[in-house]
């Protein structure tokens, strides 16, 4: 493959608004395919994740229609803390040309914090993605002015671009706490996702698992 996104994250679950990051960045950059990689335990994120291969397998289901997306294992069968550089490096030495990757807007000020981070700007070009809060006419230029103050030294020389998102007001805390309150979660995940949901009582509160098949 020659330049391909790469799409790091929880997924906890995957819903639409992940799905349109990964459009819009594929089709604004030309990208050959993008990979979601499903963090297992991820060094800077939450407790209380579902289990990494049913996460995996909603992200299969998710992605499963579309030729130029692709569910990646990488990191679930990776050993010990999963590190985003161990991550790229990988693929480059699978031969992949350019990696480019996508983060939210909202990770931008702890670049920083990530293992190595200097090192894997110097790997991948940076497409990060405006949150809602970032949306507006200058929309770009307060996402630079961000990312330049979290640490000047740091990303100078970096390739960041912005990706050109409509936004959407989808978020995966939202979604597992409507599925916890009994609410339809339908077009906020794909059809195939919230099948499986239903189908294996994922995010449900403790009273609705106990009504669930055995």
């Amino acid at each position: 493959m020659r330049e391909i996104g790469l799409f790091c994250g929880t997924f906890n679950p995957i819903h639409l608004g992940h799905l349109l990051i990964a459009e819009c960045a594929r089709d604004q950059f030309a990208l050959e395919k993008v990979l979601f990689v499903t963090s297992p335990h991820p060094p800077h994120r939450q407790v209380g994740l579902l289990a990494g291969e049913d996460r995996h397998k909603l992200v299969e289901a998710a992605v499963a229609s579309n030729p130029y997306f692709e569910a990646s294992r990488l990191e679930l069968e990776r050993t010990g803390p999963s590190y985003t550089i161990d991550t790229v490096k990988q693929i480059i030495a699978d031969g992949v040309t350019k990696v480019n990757l996508i983060i939210g807007g909202d990770n931008v000020p702890f670049l920083k914090d990530w293992h190595n981070s200097k090192e894997l700007l110097s790997l991948c070009r940076l497409l990060v993605v405006p949150r809602l809060r970032y949306l507006s006419d200058d929309h770009d230029e307060s996402v630079i002015q961000t990312i330049a103050q979290s640490d000047p030294e740091q990303v100078e020389g970096a390739d960041i671009r912005i990706v050109d998102f409509p936004g959407i007001a989808i978020s995966a805390s939202n979604i597992r706490k409507r599925i916890g309150l009994g609410k339809t979660v339908l077009y906020m995940v794909p059809p195939e996702v919230n099948s499986l949901i239903q189908t294996h009582c994922f995010y449900k509160s403790r009273e609705d698992l106990n009504k669930c098949p055995k």
